[in-house]
C-alpha cells in the first residue's frame, strides 16, 4: 500500500518538475527549449501511464497542470513566467496535447508482452 502510494505521489512530483522546468526553459531557449519541453512532457507522460497506468497518467498530468498554473500568475512584482504570447501557448497547448496523445494511446502498446519468457 505505502508502496503504491510513494509511486502515485513521485509521479505527481515528476509532473511538476517537468512543467517547472518547462516554465524555466521555453523561455530560456526559445525555439530548442519548447521542442525540448513538449518532448520531455510526452516522455513524461508515456512514463508514468506504462508505470501506473491511468491512476499515474491522471497524477502526472495533475502535478504538471497544477504547476503551470502556479507559475502563470502573477507574482509580487508583476512578473509572469508562462506569458500568453507565441512561446508561451506553443508550450502550453503543445504539452497539453501531448498529454491528451498518451491518454489515447491504446494499452497494449505501452505494456511488455507477458507471455514471453
Amino acid at each position: 500500500m505505502l508502496k503504491r502510494f510513494l509511486g502515485l505521489a513521485a509521479l505527481f512530483a515528476v509532473g511538476a518538475a517537468i512543467a517547472t522546468v518547462g516554465a524555466l526553459s521555453h523561455r530560456a531557449f526559445p525555439y530548442i527549449g519548447v521542442a525540448l519541453v513538449i518532448l520531455v512532457t510526452f516522455t513524461g507522460a508515456v512514463f508514468s501511464r506504462a508505470w501506473k497506468d491511468w491512476g499515474g497518467l491522471a497524477l502526472y498530468s495533475s502535478g504538471w497542470a497544477v504547476t503551470v498554473f502556479l507559475l502563470a500568475q502573477r507574482g509580487p512584482g508583476g512578473s509572469v513566467l508562462i506569458v500568453e504570447d507565441a512561446l508561451g501557448l506553443v508550450f502550453l497547448l503543445g504539452s497539453t496535447a501531448m498529454i491528451v496523445l498518451v491518454a489515447l494511446i491504446p494499452s497494449f502498446l505501452l505494456k511488455g508482452r507477458e507471455d514471453v519468457a
